[in-house]
């Protein structure tokens, strides 16, 4: 056994809303995991009806006309391009391609809970840097940083806060980094940014050959079952990533739905509207009850509210699924996906009746 695993507790993923509705006894609205309740673009469905007649064969080792299609999105080249297995899969190649044991990574604190995981197992000496307002301080960041920093990952728009940094921000950090230091961008959330200071992914990667960003096929293209997602930087990144990437990574139905997504551009944006409308919508509703609510660029928002995992238990009782913020530190905290308006509707219209008891 790996030292460096003795003490990690396995990731656990919670029960199946299958399994929970039939303890229940009744459907769930599942609001916990920031998953889009629209679901994917119908052409996905219809494309993949395609692929029933191939499951005798391997995918496409090279993801070929997804990187293509990638690169027409970026205006790039499709050796900017690593496909994965969900982000996590390309999180834990990083690691493998560019951490030796006792390596230093920066993580900040409350973030999306992979980076620590990989990082444990891949021996890395883990920097963690609390951020007390719930906003990422790149400044403040940068500061704790040293010639031995290997890696910094930031998520942008953060999860589990929802909370952002600006465009100006990003460069000011970058300029100050060393160039020696792995930057990663993970934007699985940035579709869902309203805000014209939100960073431009496309401009960084043009100027700074030391940060990859991350994106996701699970948010806001509704394919999470699929488990799609990719990293774009330099080629010379890009490259040591291919060095440690399984053969046949990507199913084939993967690669088919994630590139029909990709190109269904006016759903996609359908989507991104009426998320951001049902998420100033539920904003509105929470505050109007006294509530505290982070500002949100995400899917998602995170209200404050005395016994969080009470509250969060009594709305499972009448069929929604929320997530207490306790394994990120934060116990006072409800983290709430945001969902088409019958949903949220019904979700406010238990959070007053509870909260009136």
């Amino acid at each position: 056994m790996r030292r460096s695993i003795e003490n990690l507790i396995p990731y656990n993923p919670g029960k199946s809303l299958e399994e929970l509705e039939r303890e229940l006894g009744k459907p769930v609205i599942k609001l916990s995991a920031n998953e889009s309740l629209w679901g994917p673009s119908p052409k996905v469905e219809e494309y993949l009806r395609g692929i029933f007649n191939n499951l005798m064969y391997y995918p496409d080792g090279a993801v070929t006309e997804l990187k293509t299609t990638l690169a027409s999105y970026w205006k790039l080249h499709t050796n900017n391009f690593c496909v994965g297995n969900g982000t996590d899969e390309i999180i834990s190649l990083l690691f493998a391609a560019y951490l030796n044991p006792g390596d230093e990574v920066i993580v900040p604190l409350p973030t999306f809970s992979s980076y620590e995981l990989s990082a444990t197992v891949y021996d890395a000496k883990i920097k963690f840097i609390k951020q007390e307002d719930l906003v990422f301080n790149l400044s403040e960041i940068e500061k704790q940083m040293n010639k031995k920093t290997k890696m910094v990952f930031l998520c942008n728009p953060n999860n589990p806060t929802g909370t952002y940094f600006t465009h100006k921000e990003l460069e000011a950090f970058l300029e100050l980094v060393s160039s020696e230091t792995l930057v990663i961008l993970d934007e699985a959330y940035c579709h869902y940014s309203t805000t014209p200071d939100f960073p431009c992914a496309k401009e960084i990667l043009k100027k700074y050959n030391n940060v990859i960003v991350l994106r996701t096929f699970s948010k806001v293209y509704a394919l999470a079952a699929l488990r799609v997602g990719y990293g774009v930087a330099s080629s010379h990144i890009i490259g040591e990533l291919e060095k440690v990437r399984s053969p046949f990574n990507v199913n084939s139905m993967a690669q088919v739905a994630a590139k029909i997504a990709l190109e269904d551009e006016n759903y996609t944006n359908k989507i991104i509207k009426e998320t951001v409308k049902e998420r100033e919508w539920l904003t509105k509703e929470l505050k109007a009850m006294g509530l505290i609510v982070l500002p949100s660029q995400s899917n998602f928002v995170m209200v404050k509210i005395t016994n969080a995992q009470l509250i969060a238990d009594k709305l499972l009782n009448e069929g929604i699924l929320v997530r207490n913020m306790s394994s990120f530190d934060l116990p006072e905290w409800l983290r709430i996906s945001v969902a088409p308006h019958k949903y949220m509707q019904q979700l406010i219209a238990c959070f007053k009746e509870i909260i009136e008891q």
